[in-house]
């Protein structure tokens, strides 16, 4: 999830839990049964996937297509199909665990029985988790990129950067007239 999808997520959530305890409080309604906190998790375990972790993923892809037209080597080539292997695996477990840490957080915070500690815990667990995802891509990344010899990642770099602002054109002109969601800070 990208950062500003993370912090509208928790914000929902947390409206949503303060909405039910003063639901609750005021009415003398229910808490939430358990069908409708799993139909919640459930809704939220669906989300969207995000393009926040997709720039390793597209970098990585990118410099195989290009391949050819930066003179890369038959080892070389293959160096970085290892690497993107290897990060699409790694990427897969990660998102896992990190969507898992944000599952916990919901169920916390809809138990009557959990402490603000335990949820604290759990949104700190959920930020590491993010943080392993974020460094995974970085890593992969840099690797990749040590294995192209300087004048390569210069080709590569303002080839890149030319899909990337053309492909990003319509966004640009969306966001002149409102903030997207999906602006990056840093590539991860």
């Amino acid at each position: 999830m990208p950062h500003v999808h993370r912090k509208l997520l928790r914000a929902s959530i947390m409206a949503t839990s303060l909405w039910v305890v003063a639901a609750s409080l005021a009415g003398g309604a229910e808490p939430p049964s358990e069908t409708q906190l799993q139909r919640l998790m459930d809704t939220a375990a669906q989300a969207p996937e995000s393009p926040d972790h997709d720039y390793v993923m597209n970098s990585l892809h990118s410099i195989l297509r290009q391949a050819k037209d930066l003179k890369l080597t038959q080892p070389q080539t293959n160096k970085i199909k290892t690497i993107t292997d290897q990060f699409e695996r790694t990427r897969r477990d990660r998102e896992l665990a990190y969507k898992q840490s944000e599952m916990e957080v919901l169920r916390l915070i809809h138990d009557t029985r959990s402490s603000l500690f335990s949820i604290e815990s759990a949104v700190q667990k959920a930020d590491q988790e993010h943080s392993k995802l974020r460094m995974a891509g970085i890593k992969a990344f840099r690797e990749a990129r040590d294995v192209l010899g300087p004048e390569q990642y210069e080709n590569w770099q303002q080839s890149h950067a030319a899909q990337e602002m053309a492909r990003s054109a319509p966004e640009r002109a969306q966001s002149a007239t409102e903030p997207g969601e999906n602006a990056r800070i840093a590539p991860h």
